[in-house]
């Protein structure tokens, strides 16, 4: 028998009833039967009709999830191929057939949208028809995007027997299946520029009856808009990089006592012992270890051990000697893992707590700006001596959630650990963070390190060994595991009529356009926000073409090349019909950050509730889905850790998470925004048993709303970052019992819950297992701890924070009450006559 309805979350009082004139938003179940617009067969673009299940945002919950992969998934509205993506749909029934065919030609051509995926894939044609959108428009970037084992691989390009790589010889674009070809393949016309050029005797074949190449399927970078380009030596100014990875490491009495050593030395040898560091001979490695002064040491494999080299001398830094800081790892792994297993017990018994992380960096700067590499910092306090030493009483709590916390989140006096990331990239270091404070550590002032070479920011605060060290682990391993690319650059061009306003991400920009990113990897996500150029007519298609020249870690030369088009129309339904939802929601959240920053985070909410307010009013005169779905992400973005106006995020998390959003690819950005919610103590038997890949299909997506909810009932929620389960006290035993090995409720210890999870061989306990690998399997990275939560503790704040059609503690304002305040204006208050309406209001469901 199911427990009364849980009603409203502990942060607000009970959610308003609508205006009686509002009718009520559909349910799941509604969505899921209410048949979508038509889409281009198996092209991932456009519309989908889809009656399966609600999924994970980017990720399905079917036995097909690509999990690690970015794939579109056509089962979750908002992403390409399923409601709320218009994808690149018929202008009209009186199409012209030049329109037509190039839309096939961008179903088949267009890198896939794991790649590249733009907010809009119907562009406006005039700076009238863009200043009525009010939409960001921009192309959101995964170069190295993983694909599944089922999804062909971007295929290699050599141009050996042509002599060089076809480029446009005026703006340099890479050939591509746009380009246009006359006098039978003689010469071609570029698509960015318009510049005529000759063929190349050595690239020449003659053309078909339609003006296309003969051999166009016989090369795949005139029919694939994702390829891999292997770089003749033109590409390279000196012999490739070799895989270098640099671990300084914090032996400070925090760092001893909460576990963090142990956890750091226990990650690196796994990583180093499984054989799964990309590079084989060619990977080399180094190690310091540092407090209030340096440790460095030689690791040449000849010395029966490691010798440490202690400088303390600060302010005159210097390598105490010119090798074997950097050695290979198969020669020295040896030396490497005693070295490791010996830290824990030399610094055991330290009682220095203070850090010179600055200071620390600058060595490591020192001793591989010869070659460059990755360099990973893993720091447990606040840097307080040395170079860039920082101050702990610049924390003020005071200012959370006012209109001066922003001087927290910018980074502390002259920007000195910018200044030192800007040295540090042309010598190809890129800089990745691994932060596991127990107090304030001054985040804003230390993250740039990362930022501007390429790297990211991981954060434990309050670290334990017993909590933290899986998580921390499979973070650590997953960094050094995954595929790299070294000494990378990246260009973006973009068409004629257009122009590149602002790029968005971890990453150096030299001069005009040239982004530098050390390390490249497959997470590695950029946004570009694009703008018509002033004067200038566009021309009747954007193109926007991305190359990223890389090292790959067996030291081949490599440039992945991306090229993406779409029409540009002056029919305003055509462009909101085209609206991707997901890259909307990420663009908008990239400008609302670098709103927040710039001035303060009252105007990024203001930023957000004006697109609100502009998508809305579109909605009330445009029958479209992307604009039934956005509302739901804007308002995710406002209740978010990320923006909301609360005192109850400090402002290490908070730039924590905004660095975290820089680099999100779609999928998980939209996961932050717009969690998932399921039930569990009902869970379907097809959660039993897992298919031949290993994967279950989850229960059924529920509403982000307590009304979802029954006191008798478990559910799971998920966020990206995440995974919290929340009992309700009215649990059947029988559940309790099989779960956690228990026989009430009261009994549930909460901290030690995650361990016991699937571990007590009962069928039930086996398919709550099944259900928690199936979420972890759909996004891996980062690694998602599992937080159980029993109804009434203070914790449960959290998870009912994330139900964001409720009234929340970052915003009192269930969904409907949040439209209207935005204008949503409901069929019956509609004006009789001219412009139509939203047929019903936009649809509510947490998993949408």
């Amino acid at each position: 028998m199911a427990g009364p309805p849980l009603g409203a979350p502990p942060m607000g009082g009970p959610p308003g009833p609508a205006p009686a004139s509002v009718p009520p938003p559909p349910t799941v179940d509604q969505m899921r039967t209410t048949p979508a617009a038509s889409t281009f067969p198996g092209t991932g673009m456009g519309a989908a009709a889809h009656t399966e299940p609600p999924a994970a945002f980017g990720a399905a919950a079917t036995a097909q999830a690509r999990g690690l992969y970015p794939q579109a998934d056509a089962s979750v509205p908002g992403a390409p191929g399923a409601p709320g993506h218009g994808g690149m749909q018929p202008t009209s029934t009186g199409q012209d057939a030049y329109s037509a065919q190039f839309l096939r030609d961008v179903e088949t051509f267009n890198s896939p949208a794991h790649f590249v995926r733009c907010s809009v894939s119907r562009l406006p044609n005039s700076a009238s028809a863009k200043q009525r959108l009010n939409i960001p428009l921009g192309v959101v970037l995964q170069p190295l995007a993983p694909l599944a084992p089922d999804v062909e691989q971007v295929p290699s390009v050599n141009f050996g027997a042509v002599g060089t790589i076809v480029r446009c010889k005026q703006c340099r674009t890479y050939v591509n299946p746009f380009v246009q070809w006359e006098a039978n393949g003689r010469r071609w016309n570029c698509n960015l520029c318009g510049f005529s050029q000759l063929t190349p005797d050595t690239y020449y074949a003659s053309l078909d009856e339609s003006g296309k190449r003969m051999d166009r399927f016989q090369r795949a970078e005139l029919h694939k808009g994702a390829v891999e380009y292997i770089a003749p030596g033109e590409y390279m100014v000196r012999p490739p990089q070799p895989p270098v990875f640099m671990f300084v490491i914090d032996v400070s009495y925090t760092s001893v006592v909460t576990g963090l050593l142990n956890t750091v030395v226990a990650s690196i040898k796994e990583a180093i012992q499984s054989g799964s560091i990309p590079g084989g001979q060619r990977v080399q490695v180094g190690i310091i270890t540092f407090d209030t002064s340096l440790h460095f040491y030689n690791l040449n494999s000849n010395l029966s051990q490691p010798q440490m080299l202690v400088v303390s001398d600060l302010e005159d830094l210097f390598l105490p000697l010119p090798d074997d800081i950097l050695v290979p790892l198969a020669e020295s792994e040896a030396a490497i893992l005693n070295l490791l297993d010996s830290l824990p017990s030399i610094f055991g018994e330290t009682k220095v707590n203070e850090s010179c992380l600055g200071s620390a960096v600058r060595g490591a700067f020192m001793a591989m700006k010869h070659i460059g590499g990755k360099l990973l910092v893993f720091g447990a306090c606040i840097p307080s001596v040395g170079e860039l030493a920082l101050k702990s009483t610049r924390d003020n709590p005071r200012l959370l959630g006012t209109d001066r916390e922003v001087e927290l989140l910018r980074p502390a006096g002259n920007d000195g650990y910018k200044q030192l990331a800007q040295e540090l990239t042309p010598a190809q270091i890129s800089v990745e963070l691994f932060l596991a404070p127990q107090a304030y550590m001054d985040l804003a002032s230390i993250c740039p390190l990362a930022k501007y070479t390429g790297g990211d920011v991981h954060y434990y605060p309050q670290f334990n060994i017993n909590t933290c060290f899986v998580k921390f682990k499979s973070e650590l391993v997953h960094v050094l595991t995954r595929y790299m690319g070294w000494e990378a650059v990246m260009r973006v061009r973009v068409s004629r009529g257009w122009k590149i306003t602002k790029f968005d991400g971890h990453l150096f920009i030299r001069g005009q356009d040239l982004l530098v990113v050390p390390n490249c990897h497959s997470d590695q996500t950029f946004a570009i926000q694009i703008d018509m150029d002033d004067n200038v007519t566009p021309d009747p298609v954007l193109y926007v073409q991305s190359a990223l020249l890389y090292t790959n870690s067996e030291g081949e030369r490599r440039i992945r090349v991306h090229t993406w088009a779409a029409l540009t129309t002056p029919n305003f339904n055509d462009i909101i019909g085209s609206i991707d939802v997901q890259a909307s929601a990420a663009m908008m959240s990239h400008q609302a950050m670098d709103q927040s920053i710039k001035t303060n985070q009252t105007e990024g909410r203001n930023k957000l509730n004006s697109f609100c307010q502009q998508v809305v009013q579109a909605g009330n005169v445009c029958q479209t889905e992307a604009l039934q779905y956005l509302p739901l992400y804007i308002m995710g973005m406002l209740k978010s850790a990320a923006f909301r106006a609360t005192n109850d995020i400090s402002a290490d998390l908070r730039t924590y998470i905004m660095m975290r959003l820089e680099t999100l690819s779609v999928s998980q950005t939209a996961a932050f925004f717009n969690p998932r919610l399921m039930a569990i103590h009902n869970a379907p038997e097809t959660c039993q048993t897992p298919d031949e890949h290993g994967r279950v299909q989850l229960p059924e997506m529920l509403n982000l709303t307590s009304e979802s909810m029954t006191q008798d009932g478990v559910y799971l929620l998920e966020d990206g970052e995440s995974v919290y389960m929340w009992i309700g006290r009215s649990v059947d035993t029988s559940f309790v019992q099989a779960v956690f090995g228990v026989s009430s409720f009261e009994q549930i210890d909460t901290n030690s819950a995650e361990s016991v999870v699937g571990t007590r061989g009962d069928p039930l306990s086996t398919k709550i297992a099944n259900i928690l690998r199936q979420v972890r399997l759909e996004r891996p990275t980062p690694y998602m701890q599992l937080h159980v939560i029993r109804q009434g503790e203070p914790k449960e704040n959290k998870f009912f924070a994330a139900l964001i059609e409720d009234r929340t503690i970052g915003l009192q304002s269930t969904y409907m009450e949040f439209l209207t305040r935005m204008g949503y204006r409901p069929q019956q208050q509609a004006p009789p006559a001219g412009a139509g309406m939203m047929a019903a209001a936009p649809p509510m469901g947490g998993s949408y």
